[in-house]
């Protein structure tokens, strides 16, 4: 497989302005038995994104946020990331601009509502998913070790998926793929996806799955 050198970091929706989530409705789970929690998909991608951007940073791994346009240059924290819901054509734009051929990746971090009916949260859908346009080629590749790295977190691996429609897999330019990690409909799974402990576990397995394309020693924390 081909080295990297460059990573690029997306991480899904909104986050919080003055205490108002910036990607209201679908984005959110609001439960409230068997007690009242409420989980904000994009919190935990910006959760489990700066901890991830942290990693690759302390590795000596170029690494670029396409949500805020910039370049990571130490260690970060989710409050210090771009809280605003930016355009889906922005955060492809800017990933675009700073691809560098043969060795650029795209990283978007989400997780996963499906499963949600008027009935409310579900505790029979769990597990992660990689969704990738190809599954062939690096990406692919990538994908696959990133569902087997899920087996070191409490997330259930699922599987590979190619996608075709998902805007940032089908316009960026580089070798690109898109994590679903978990449910938020699942309170277990909610739970663990807001917790410290949980975001870096998936943060690791993110890491952990290119650690080898990257040149690097495996174990930096």
């Amino acid at each position: 497989m081909a080295a990297i050198d460059r990573v690029i970091v997306d991480y899904g929706h909104g986050g919080m302005i003055d205490g108002e989530y910036q990607t209201p409705g679908a984005k959110q789970y609001n439960f409230t038995e068997p007690e009242e929690f409420t989980i904000y998909e994009g919190v935990f991608n910006r959760g489990t994104a700066s901890k991830f951007m942290s990693l690759l940073v302390r590795a000596g791994v170029e690494t670029y946020d396409c949500v805020s346009g910039k370049y990571v240059v130490d260690s970060i924290d989710t409050l210090s990331l771009e809280q605003a819901d930016i355009s889906l054509s922005q955060r492809v734009a800017n990933a675009n601009r700073e691809n560098k051929s043969g060795s650029t990746i795209f990283v978007s971090i989400h997780a996963n509502a499906i499963g949600m009916d008027i009935k409310g949260p579900s505790l029979n859908v769990r597990g992660a998913s990689v969704f990738v346009y190809k599954a062939s080629g690096l990406s692919g590749d990538i994908a696959r070790n990133l569902i087997a790295e899920y087996g070191n977190t409490q997330l259930r691996p699922r599987n590979v998926v190619e996608n075709q429609s998902f805007y940032v897999l089908r316009k960026t330019a580089m070798p690109a793929l898109l994590s679903e990690n978990g449910f938020f409909v699942n309170i277990d799974e909610a739970k663990y996806l807001m917790s410290e402990a949980g975001q870096w576990d998936i943060a690791r397995a993110h890491y952990d799955s290119i650690k080898d394309l990257l040149g690097i020693a495996p174990n930096i924390v």
